[in-house]
């Protein structure tokens, strides 16, 4: 049997590329992934919304390194 078609359209294919990307490079946490890749994909992300994902990512960071806030 064949796959089916992908039925995203391709700024929803291009978002999941990036967002996977981001969050592989620890740029950004799992939790806003979803809501990422929405806004990238509706052309929607504004500069606030950067800095509140990759501020995110940095924080949990900052708390995993020895004498970080956990």
């Amino acid at each position: 049997m064949s796959e089916a078609p992908d039925a995203r359209t391709p700024n929803e294919r291009l978002a999941e590329i990036v967002a996977d990307a981001l969050l592989s490079a620890g740029l950004i946490q799992s939790a806003g992934l979803e809501d990422l890749k929405r806004k990238l994909a509706a052309g929607a992300a504004k500069a606030e919304d950067w800095s509140h994902w990759i501020g995110n990512a940095q924080r949990a960071a900052r708390r995993k390194e020895p004498g970080g806030d956990e």
